[in-house]
């Protein structure tokens, strides 16, 4: 398998030609910008869905795409509840963000979580390489296919260690004054929680997730007696306001 180069020449000549996409798959490419033109030529929505999931395969942290490839899937499977609740957490997750991208300006980023698990000595570099793989190989985009997720399946890193790489990946996106990114982050931008308070509330999440037991970051928190639930609903309500303002509203 041969990996392409983002933008792909040959499906920028050839974007609206099927057959040539397909072949150009058909000869080995691991080309996402050809799975991409071709989701959007086919009529048959199974062949849509089978496109956009080839896709969101390549490319795993691209939200536009997961979206894409979940509301395809859906759009064939309706019944499915479980996609519905995970395009509705990723749709939310959207909301909670900031509303400049790359697309407006190059800013410095916080570290990927795989880096900062290597640098605290949690994995090695070619742990990570090895899982990285698995997550790329997978045929289904599901929660569990996070690289947070599969580490600890196989067992890894601890849901503790795992807190604690997103602890540090909050406080640098802190640092470079990005938006943050989920509730549990504003929490403590507000100073309603402390950074290590928000550590021990993401650890009991995820052992509580290891054990099927799915429980809000918010819910956590205050079965810990960490916060109310009137300050919670209060700071989501806040934060929501700050997003939509940006806007003028």
């Amino acid at each position: 398998m041969k990996q392409c180069p983002h933008p792909c020449p040959i499906v920028a000549y050839n974007h609206t030609n099927i057959e040539k996409l397909r072949a150009h798959l058909v000869e080995g490419n691991q080309c996402l910008d050809a799975w991409l033109a071709m989701s959007q030529l086919v009529s048959d929505p199974h062949q849509r869905k089978d496109c956009l999931e080839r896709a969101a395969v390549l490319a795993p942290e691209n939200e536009q795409i997961q979206i894409a490839y979940l509301e395809a899937y859906i759009a064939v499977e309706p019944g499915d509840i479980a996609t519905q609740h995970r395009l509705a957490e990723i749709r939310t997750m959207q909301l909670l963000s900031d509303v400049k991208t790359s697309h407006f300006h190059e800013q410095q980023q916080a570290r990927l979580i795989g880096d900062i698990l290597i640098s605290i000595g949690a994995i090695s570099s070619q742990e990570l390489q090895e899982v990285l793989r698995l997550q790329n190989n997978g045929s289904v985009i599901t929660t569990d296919r996070r690289l947070g997720q599969l580490l600890l399946k196989r067992g890894l890193i601890t849901p503790s260690k795992l807190a604690q790489a997103l602890i540090v990946q909050q406080q640098e996106r802190s640092h470079l004054r990005v938006a943050p990114q989920v509730i549990g982050e504003y929490l403590v931008e507000q100073n309603h929680i402390t950074p290590q308070q928000l550590e021990l509330a993401l650890a009991e999440q995820l052992r509580l997730d290891q054990r099927g037991q799915r429980l809000s970051l918010g819910q956590i928190l205050v079965r810990l007696n960490l916060i109310s639930q009137a300050r919670i609903d209060q700071a989501a309500g806040e934060h929501e306001r700050s997003f939509w303002s940006k806007f003028g509203y």
